[in-house]
C-alpha cells in the first residue's frame, strides 16, 4: 500500500490525518526498501517467549551444566530482541509499531526475569486443582521426577511466561489477592511420584487488598464490572480522539512550531488565548486519561474475552487460570494516592503488570554488586528435602530487604520501565522520538517516591502533629499533582512525537456520529468525520518472509 501525505492548502487538509499518512508512507518505503520488516506472529516471540519456554522445559536442579547454560540463553534473547525487533521491525499501524519496542525490552527483561533473576524450577509455584482426589486446590511446583511428563513442564513453564503479575503463583506481585504462600517441606504435602505439593488456602485469600485492587465472586458481578469499564474508557477515547487531536502538539510534540513539513505555527483559535501554563496542564491531563482509558478498554475487553469464551464462562478449556479469582483488577484503588502520595500512585493505584520483571532486575543487580552471588536467592522458606538448603547468606538475601537494596531495586525498575517506553519510540516510524526523555520522566518518579517517602518518615512526628488526616492527604495529592506536570512532558512529548495518539482503538465513534448528527461535521475535518473508524491497517494478515527467510512468515499485525 502506498500512501500520500495530504497537501496543507487542501480545504480538506486535517493534520492527524496527514501525519497518520505520513507516517504509513515512511514504513512502507522502507518495506519496499527491504530496510525494515512488519511485527509477524509467531516470529517476533522467538526470543521472548519459546527459547525461555524451551530452557525451562528441561530439568536443571540436578544439572550444573544446564543451569549454567541460562547464560547462553540470555545472550542469545538479547540478540534475537535486538536484532530481530529492535533494530528491523515497526509497523503501520501507529500502536503496533510502538508495540514493539514494548515487546522487545520488556520481553527481553521477562525472559532473563525467569532464566537468570530468578530461579523457578527450585522455587516458583502455581495453583492447581485436583480433580482426581476430591477437587481441592494445591500448589504445584516445578513438575519433575516420576510421572511427569515434556508436556507438563511445557505448561507450567508456558503459564509462568504469559503471566506477567503472576496471578495464582508464589511469585505473583504484592498488590493483588492471592492466597497465602506455601512454605516447602513443612508439613501439607500432597500428592507423590517425586513431587512435593500442599493444599492452597484458598479461604484465606482476600477478595479486596489493601491498595484497593479487588476480584469478583459472581460471574454477574465480573461481567457486570468489565462491561462498565469497556463503555466508559470507549467514550472517553472517543471523546479523546475526536477533540484532543485538534491540537498539534497531541499529533505531533512538541516540534510542532518548527515543523516547515506541515506549515503549523500556531495554536488553533481555542487554545491560542490560554496561558501557556493552563495549555501545558491540558495536555498532561490528556495523556495519562488517554494512557489510563486505553489500559482499561483492553484489559477489560481481555478478561472478558478470556472468562467468557475460554474460561469458566464459557468453554471452560483454561481449567484454574479460567476461574473468577484469576482476574482482579488492572488498577488499585485511588485511595492509596491520596494516602501515599507518589509511592501510592505507582505503586499501589497504578497498574502493576510490569513490575515483577522490573523488581526482579533490581534485587537480582543490588544482590551481585554486594554480595558478589550471581545465583539470585530463593524465595520461599525451604527446610530440605526435593529442593535442597539454603546458605547462610541466601537466607539473609531472602529476607526483608534493607534500605539501599530498595532504593536501588525502585530506581532500576523506574529506570527499566522508561527504557521500555523509550524503545517504543524507536520502533516508532517518527524520526523526531527522543530516546531520553522517557527514561529521563521514570526515572524523576523513582527518585520523587524515595524521596517522599524519606521526607515524610524522618518528619512524621512533626507532620503528624501539625496536620491533620484530611491535610495530609491534600499534601500528598498537591505533590503528585505538581510532581507529574514538571516531569509528564518527558513521556507525553515523545508519545506525541511517535505518533501513539493518532492509535484508533475504538470500531465506532458514537461522539463522531452525534456531532454529525447535531449538524457540525465540517467541524471534524478530513476523515475526522467518518464514524466507522477502523481502517485496512488494523487487523491480522498474511506475511510470507522475504528472502528465503521462511521461519519469518506468519500473522503480520
Amino acid at each position: 500500500m502506498a500512501t500520500t501525505p495530504l497537501n496543507p492548502n487542501d480545504p480538506l487538509y486535517h493534520l492527524p490525518t496527514a501525519q497518520l499518512s505520513h507516517l504509513r508512507s515512511l514504513f512502507y518505503t522502507q518495506l519496499a526498501q527491504d530496510k525494515i520488516k512488519p511485527l509477524v506472529l509467531p516470529s517476533a516471540f522467538f526470543g521472548t517467549l519459546f527459547l525461555p519456554l524451551l530452557y525451562l522445559s528441561l530439568p536443571h536442579k540436578t544439572r550444573p551444566w544446564l543451569y549454567s547454560a541460562r547464560w547462553l540463553v540470555a545472550a542469545a534473547v538479547l540478540y534475537i530482541n535486538h536484532h530481530h525487533l529492535l533494530a528491523t521491525t515497526s509497523g503501520s499501524n501507529v500502536a503496533v509499531a510502538y508495540a514493539v519496542g514494548l515487546i522487545a525490552c520488556h520481553g527481553t527483561v521477562w525472559a532473563l526475569t525467569v532464566v537468570v533473576f530468578t530461579r523457578p524450577q527450585w522455587d516458583a509455584a502455581r495453583v492447581v486443582k485436583d480433580t482426581k482426589m476430591g477437587g481441592y486446590y494445591e500448589w504445584e511446583f516445578y513438575p519433575e521426577g516420576g510421572g511427569t511428563c515434556w508436556w507438563g513442564r511445557v505448561r507450567w513453564a508456558g503459564d509462568l511466561l504469559l503471566n506477567f503479575r503472576c496471578v495464582g503463583w508464589n511469585y505473583a506481585v504484592g498488590t493483588i489477592p492471592s492466597p497465602p504462600f506455601p512454605v516447602v517441606g513443612r508439613g501439607g504435602e500432597i500428592g507423590g511420584g517425586g513431587r512435593q505439593r500442599q493444599r492452597v488456602e484458598m479461604e484465606k485469600m482476600p477478595v479486596v487488598t489493601g491498595q484497593g485492587y479487588y476480584i469478583c465472586e459472581t460471574t454477574g458481578e465480573f461481567v457486570r464490572d468489565r462491561v462498565w469499564h469497556v463503555v466508559w474508557s470507549w467514550v472517553v477515547i472517543d471523546v479523546w480522539t475526536t477533540f484532543g487531536r485538534g491540537d498539534p502538539y497531541i499529533v505531533l510534540g512538541p516540534e510542532y512550531v518548527h515543523s516547515s513539513h506541515y506549515k503549523i505555527n500556531s495554536l488553533p483559535p481555542g487554545l491560542e488565548g490560554l496561558p501557556r501554563g493552563v495549555v501545558s496542564l491540558g495536555r498532561s491531563f490528556l495523556g495519562i486519561t488517554g494512557v489510563a482509558a486505553g489500559l482499561f478498554y483492553f484489559h477489560s475487553i481481555y478478561q472478558l474475552v478470556n472468562y467468557c469464551v475460554l474460561g469458566k464462562g464459557g468453554l471452560d478449556v483454561l481449567g484454574v487460570q479460567g476461574e473468577l479469582w484469576q482476574y482482579p483488577s488492572l488498577f488499585g484503588g485511588f485511595g492509596m494516592v491520596r494516602d501515599k502520595g507518589l509511592g501510592g500512585f505507582w505503586g499501589g493505584w497504578w497498574h502493576q503488570t510490569f513490575r515483577r520483571g522490573f523488581s526482579a532486575a533490581g534485587e537480582w543487580a543490588f544482590d551481585v554488586v554486594t554480595t558478589g552471588e550471581t545465583v539470585p536467592a530463593l524465595r520461599v522458606r525451604d527446610t530440605g528435602g526435593m529442593n535442597g538448603k539454603y546458605d547462610n547468606d541466601k537466607e539473609r538475601r531472602a529476607r526483608k530487604p534493607t534500605r539501599a537494596k530498595t532504593a536501588v531495586t525502585v530506581l532500576i525498575a523506574f529506570f527499566l520501565s522508561g527504557l521500555m517506553h523509550a524503545c517504543g519510540g524507536l520502533t516508532s516510524m517518527s524520526p523526531t522520538t527522543k530516546f531520553w526523555t522517557p527514561i529521563l520522566f521514570f526515572v524523576a518518579q523513582g527518585v520523587g517516591v524515595l524521596v517522599q517517602g524519606f521526607v515524610c518518615q524522618y518528619f512524621r512526628g512533626f507532620i503528624d502533629r501539625t496536620f491533620s488526616p484530611r491535610w495530609r492527604r491534600v499534601g500528598n495529592l498537591v505533590i503528585v499533582a505538581v510532581w507529574l506536570q514538571l516531569t509528564g512532558w518527558g513521556l507525553v512529548d515523545d508519545m506525541s512525537r511517535a505518533g501513539i495518539w493518532l492509535f484508533e482503538p475504538v470500531p465506532f465513534s458514537p461522539v463522531r456520529w452525534l456531532v454529525k448528527v447535531l449538524g457540525y461535521g465540517d467541524m471534524l475535518g478530513g476523515n475526522n468525520a467518518n464514524v466507522w473508524r477502523l481502517d485496512e491497517e488494523y487487523g491480522l494478515r498474511w506475511w510470507w518472509g522475504r528472502g528465503g527467510r521462511w521461519w519469518e512468515s506468519g500473522l503480520r499485525l
